[in-house]
């Protein structure tokens, strides 16, 4: 596993719970917004051993629920089934950050039984996802990876970062259909500063985008959350 970085301890990772947090290197989308670029590079990482964190896992016992692996994007990691493996049969419990753009890992993950919770992006609608992240099929890759979690059975909930002027009120009907059906829509206000492109124009959702959210995660049945 190629590991970035290692939080101790976070309460707000896994909403809930109280879990650790590793940090993979490497993604396959460039997002304009990316609070973390510094893990956008496949190259670099390797700070933090797998030893390391079943180590401070171990240590933390009956303190920490379980372990969060984010990133970065984890599952282009071709070591992330068994380092799953491993934190589960310590008996610790794993969420699992994904971008949705790897389907086909995801199923293989949830089929094995080693992700107890998952967290999907959902970016933009096809029609702003290239700009935003690169790859127009973003959406389509989350929504596939939300079905995989509701016909496991597994936890989940899908989470948009909502920024303007890319997030438009009259898109957010469209883009709460790709999220319909997941137990939660868990929405996160975009903040500037720190994030991969500066001069993207991107700003902090108004009042009327946050409503709009609101509106469109009720005609689709979706419980919203607003972080």
């Amino acid at each position: 596993m190629n590991l970035a970085a290692l939080r101790p301890c976070s309460f707000v990772d896994w909403p809930g719970r109280i879990a650790a947090v590793a940090f993979t290197q490497g993604c396959n989308l460039a997002c304009r917004y990316c609070h973390n670029p510094g893990l956008v590079p496949l190259r670099g990482g390797g700070r933090v051993s797998e030893e390391e964190v079943l180590s401070l896992l171990e240590a933390r016992r009956g303190r920490l629920d379980g372990l969060v692996v984010t990133g970065g994007e984890p599952t282009l990691q071709p070591a992330l089934p068994r380092f799953l493996a491993r934190v589960k049969e310590r008996g610790f419990a794993v969420k699992l950050d994904t971008n949705g753009t790897r389907p086909e890992v995801v199923e293989a993950l949830l089929a094995a039984g080693l992700v107890d919770h998952l967290a999907v992006d959902l970016k933009a609608t096809p029609d702003d996802a290239t700009w935003l992240t690169g790859s127009e099929a973003q959406p389509r890759g989350a929504r596939r990876c939300l079905e995989l979690a509701l016909a496991r059975g597994v936890a989940h909930e899908v989470r948009t970062t909502l920024a303007s002027p890319v997030h438009r009120p009259e898109a957010l009907d469209e883009l709460a259909g790709w999220a319909r059906g997941a137990q939660l829509w868990a929405i996160q206000r975009f903040r500037p500063g720190g994030h991969l492109d500066p001069r993207s124009g991107l700003a902090p959702p108004g009042d009327a985008l946050l409503a709009a959210a609101r509106e469109a995660a009720a005609a689709h049945g979706l419980a919203l959350r607003v972080r």
